[in-house]
């Protein structure tokens, strides 16, 4: 008769294997899980881009990295069904959506979002299926399905915005390129430490005629209304480069010239107000197409010229003005009068400079788009000269910090 201790003994011994064997198991189908996860992914998301109404898009790869807590996107665009736009509405190099780890210290699961090369393309065409310029529910729906976690930070490297209106004559083509936006705090709240304004939003770009585009936006992204500031500069903006635009919707066009602007604008509880200073540099109509123009086109040319001459600054050489505006989002109302007397100022009077004045504050604004100070926005104001480069200095408030950014550059 076998005694019962050898059989405990090859027991004993079989359980390693038997362990191994289950551990070898488990790690295969992890690892088969691993490998097949991203094709998975890559066809959920290409399934629910394939269900965005009026519009179809793909993308080429996913990638997944458990470590991180991501999955990456390779070439995403998306393109309209039915109509006869050619150029993809939303194209991205590479999207990079991950847990915001640092965050969960703070009890928020949140992410960030990584785009590289993000380009998106209006178009105002002649019809509907010649357009491409749908910005409403449908993208919301989409993002919180390709980003189930909210999102905290969000940047892009090496963007692109651009307008196309085919239906004029001739076609118009803006865009700003080359745009880096780094936007924090989107998820935080007032309450968090972080000031009235906790997100910040900067954005970076070349425009076309190689101008230099730098926005600063401070906001609340979680209140009701819109809760913001934002300042906004170009500069040294090619005026001839822009001609196509100048001849589709002014009729005129230039041989040389530089454009600038400075603007500001803040809301609050569904108010807003702001202004817009434009400016004209080193005007010169005439260039080698105008012998090819009609006589009403000279006619309006010349007329166009002479009321320049007439309000521009002779010591600048430089046609500037400021446009107040104010109102409730959707209702819009801009003043016409101030924007006409302030060109004579600028000629006349004392000039404008094309820099952030600082004078638009969200706590003056009420619901209306009214100040609640009593003052008008249409008032004229001592706005700062051009300063040297340099260091922004920091202030006391966000709304500070936003258009200090820009007064130096």
């Amino acid at each position: 008769m076998e005694s019962p201790k050898p059989r405990l003994v090859h027991r004993i011994r079989s359980w390693p294997r038997t362990v191994l064997v289950s551990i070898a198991v488990v790690l295969l189908l992890l690892i088969a899980a691993r490998i097949a996860l991203p094709y998975a992914v890559e066809r959920m998301v290409n399934q629910r881009l394939r269900e965005i109404p009026g519009y179809a898009g793909h993308v080429a790869d996913v990638d997944i990295s458990l470590f991180r807590g991501a999955y990456t996107m390779h070439r995403l665009e998306i393109y309209r069904v039915s109509g006869e736009v050619r150029e993809p509405f939303v194209f991205a190099r590479l999207i990079d959506f991950s847990v915001a780890w640092r965050e969960l210290f703070r009890r928020k699961v949140v992410s960030d979002i990584l785009v590289d090369q993000g380009e998106i393309t209006f178009v105002a065409g002649a019809t509907e299926a010649e357009s491409q310029k749908d910005l409403d529910r449908r993208w919301q729906d989409v993002l919180k399905d390709l980003f189930p976690l909210e999102i905290t930070h969000f940047e892009m490297t090496s963007g692109m915005v651009r307008y196309q209106d085919t239906k004029a004559k001739p076609e118009v083509d803006l865009f700003v390129k080359n745009a880096n936006v780094v936007a924090t705090g989107l998820r935080n709240r007032p309450d968090e430490g972080a000031g009235e304004f906790p997100a910040t939003i900067s954005i970076r770009g070349d425009s076309l005629g190689g101008g230099k585009l730098a926005i600063e936006i401070a906001a609340d992204p979680l209140a009701p209304q819109p809760h913001f500031h934002l300042s906004a500069k170009i500069d040294d903006v090619n005026l001839p480069d822009l001609n196509d635009s100048l001849r589709a919707y002014a009729n005129v066009d230039v041989g040389k010239g530089t454009f600038r602007m400075a603007a500001e604008m803040a809301g609050k509880d569904g108010g807003f107000q702001g202004y817009v200073k434009p400016f004209f540099e080193g005007i010169e109509f005439n260039n080698i197409e105008d012998e090819k123009k009609g006589v009403l086109s000279r006619i309006w040319e010349s007329t166009v010229q002479g009321l320049a001459w007439l309000v521009k600054n002779k010591q600048r050489d430089q046609i500037g003005t400021r446009v107040p505006f104010e109102g409730q989002f959707g209702d819009t109302k801009m003043g016409l009068l101030a924007t006409i007397a302030n060109l004579f100022r600028h000629g006349f009077i004392r000039a404008f400079n094309p820099t952030v004045e600082g004078s638009i504050n969200p706590e003056n604004i009420l619901p209306s788009g009214k100040s609640a100070d009593g003052k008008d926005v249409a008032d004229t104001k001592t706005d700062p000269a051009p300063a040297e480069k340099a260091p922004a200095a920091r202030a006391s408030s966000a709304t500070g910090r936003t258009t200090e950014r820009l007064k130096d550059k």
